[in-house]
């Protein structure tokens, strides 16, 4: 019986080899099968993988780091960089540079007008060799409201009266600004008439016209020779044949 039961025994061991010796193939097969995939492996990809799984916030907080490490070391006292004050301040300069640029082509154009106007309108009362005289005068108070002339004027061709000159200045200080708030007052405009037109501004037994009375810069009379001129929309041009875009005859 033993016989028999060693016999069985031995015939276990021939149909099942040592257990070690039969994994053996797979765990060989395994290694070879990684061996071969290990020949295929990318490093770049592996970097790539690795770099995915930093995120975002890593990043950014680790380049603020560097960025005020950088800052610090090239300027240790924490002064403000010259490098962003730069711009600023020459944007700052820009800016101021275009607004005065600005104010004073707008002037120009208001002078511009304003000149061409007083040539064609005060034409018939001034003479020519005395135009440019009498312009200079007018546009110093187009230029600031509180000029007042030292001269009067008296060289006329054609007599006036202070209706006409009221008017005539009235017509200018609109186009700069006349009003309450504004830059031109009544007042304004009745000094610079009793001292430039001191001698049409009287009554009729020439005694000189009040400030109130000058003031008054729009009344009419039935022998105006120099109108009210209104001005449009745009607030500035004139009636006269050259701003209207007429052809003067």
């Amino acid at each position: 019986m033993q016989t028999r039961k060693g016999k069985n025994k031995a015939t276990i061991d021939d149909d099942n080899p040592n257990e070690e010796d039969k994994q053996a193939p797979v765990l060989l097969l395994e290694a070879e099968q990684f061996a071969n995939a290990s020949e295929n492996i990318n490093p770049v990809g592996c970097v790539e993988a690795f770099s995915d799984n930093i995120t975002e916030a890593e990043i950014a907080g680790d380049i603020t780091v560097a960025e005020t490490k950088v800052m610090e070391e090239a300027n240790p006292g924490k002064e403000p960089s010259a490098v962003s004050a730069a711009p600023a301040s020459s944007t700052y300069q820009q800016g101021i540079d275009y607004f005065y640029q600005s104010q004073a082509e707008s002037q120009k154009k208001k002078l511009d007008t304003i000149h061409e106007y007083l040539l064609y309108t005060m034409s018939p009362f001034v003479h020519e060799e005395d135009m440019d005289e009498f312009c200079t005068d007018l546009l110093r108070f187009a230029v600031d409201h509180n000029y007042r002339p030292e001269v009067e004027w008296k060289r006329y061709k054609t007599k006036l009266r202070s209706f006409d000159v009221r008017h005539l200045v009235w017509n200018i200080a609109t186009r700069l600004g006349l009003g309450k708030g504004k830059t031109y007052s009544n007042d304004d405009c009745a000094c610079y008439i009793e001292r430039r037109f001191a001698s049409l501004c009287v009554t009729a037994s020439k005694e000189p016209l009040s400030h109130n009375t000058l003031r008054n810069l729009t009344v009419t009379s039935n022998c105006d020779q120099i109108h009210c001129d209104y001005s449009g929309k745009d607030g500035l041009l004139f009636h006269i044949p050259s701003q209207l875009g007429c052809v003067c005859p």
